[in-house]
Order: structure tokens, then C-alpha cells, then sequence
């Protein structure tokens, strides 16, 4: 994400569907950077649903916190918009993110769970959107500092428009041009062949 996956609490306020499972800081999970990245190469201004230290990195000057609460926040004065909303309340975000495109007709990004877009939660907010498809799933980054686990579920990339479209992307490759700009940045050696923007594959909403 920045960002979270999920807002936790602490291990005595919320428990998950099994009772002897709680959350932890390790349930907290963060967009990679290449992922918003892609989206927004020369960064975003605003971000609901983050914590101090995942808005430092990626130079996010304005964002909420579980504690400021997002949802409780006016969207409408910022231009670019990155939400990788709680898990829990996911819909309760992209339905705030819709009312605020529709009031302010900013750029807004909402990274979601594919499964969610076959609910009747989405049909019902009846949004435009262009959907950004990754090829395979993204891994998250742990509240622990560290990579997480193959998710259970992949993901999409919603942008708020007026018109569908989808367009099929391959974060991979920013993945590994990420990976290269860091060793160069070490190095001291560039190689600008690995610095080019991915090539993007764009069908219509329908196919």
C-alpha cells in the first residue's frame, strides 16, 4: 500500500471466526510499493487506511489511520487516491470511495479481493470502473516486516471512471525492473533498458 489489508485491533477487542484465533500485527498486511508504483509513478496524495510508517515510505502526505478512522474523513479535497482498504470493511470503503468520485471526479485506486466483484455489495454500488487485472497473485507484505504468504485469493485494481473498460496488466515485470533499479541504486551503474514502463494489453469491458 501503503495501506492495510486488514485494520487490527488489539488481540483482546477483535477475535477472528475461530475462537482461538486472534489477530496480530502479523495480520496487518501492505501493498508492495512496485504495486502502487505502477499506479502512481510519481506518487499519490492521500491514503485512508494506512499507518505513520507505511505512509513515510512511500511519501504519502496526507492518510489515515485505524485511530483517525478513514471513513470518518472528507475524501473530496485530494487528487490521487490510493485505498487498500481493511479486509473487514472493504465494502464500507469502496462505497465511500464511490461517493466521493462522484461528488469530486478524482483519481481513485481500490485495491480489492476478485471475488468480491461476483457480490451483490458490488452490483448494488453500481459504479463505473476500469479494472485492472494482474497476472497472478500479489503478495502482500507482513505487519512484521516481512513477505506474506501466497494469498488465498487474487486481486484486482479498481479505478473509478465514468465509462467500464478492463485491461490486463503484468506486475511482474515492475517487480523485477524494482529489483533492478535497487541494485543499481546500490552500484552506482544504470542500465536504462530496464527502466521503460511495462507494456500494458488493454481489451474491451466485454471480451
Amino acid at each position: 500500500m501503503a495501506g492495510q489489508m486488514l485494520y487490527v485491533k488489539k488481540k483482546e477487542e477483535k477475535q477472528m471466526a475461530k475462537a482461538s484465533v486472534v489477530f496480530t500485527k502479523d495480520n496487518n498486511y501492505y501493498t508492495p510499493k512496485y504495486v502502487v508504483d505502477f499506479f502512481f509513478p510519481d506518487g499519490f496524495d492521500y491514503d485512508p487506511a494506512t499507518c505513520e510508517s507505511k505512509a513515510k515510505e512511500f511519501g504519502v502526505p496526507h492518510y489515515d489511520t485505524i485511530e483517525t478512522d478513514g471513513l470518518a474523513q472528507d475524501w473530496t479535497p485530494y487528487k490521487r487516491i490510493w485505498i487498500n482498504p481493511p479486509f473487514t470493511e472493504k465494502h464500507k470503503f469502496l462505497a465511500k470511495a464511490v461517493e466521493t468520485y462522484n461528488i469530486a471526479h478524482n483519481t481513485i485506486y481500490v485495491l480489492f479481493p476478485i471475488e468480491f466483484l461476483t457480490t451483490a455489495r458490488f452490483h448494488d454500488l453500481n459504479c463505473k470502473c476500469k479494472l485492472f487485472i494482474p497476472k497472478g497473485r500479489i503478495n502482500f507484505e507482513s505487519g512484521l516486516g516481512k513477505q506474506g504468504k501466497s494469498p488465498a485469493f487474487g486481486s484486482v485494481v479498481i479505478k473509478l471512471e465514468d465509462e467500464n473498460s478492463i485491461e490486463y496488466i503484468d506486475l511482474s515485470k515492475v517487480k523485477e525492473t524494482s529489483k533492478i533499479v535497487d541494485v543499481e541504486e546500490a552500484t552506482g551503474v544504470v542500465n536504462s533498458t530496464y527502466i521503460s514502463a511495462p507494456v500494458k494489453q488493454k481489451k474491451p469491458w466485454y471480451m
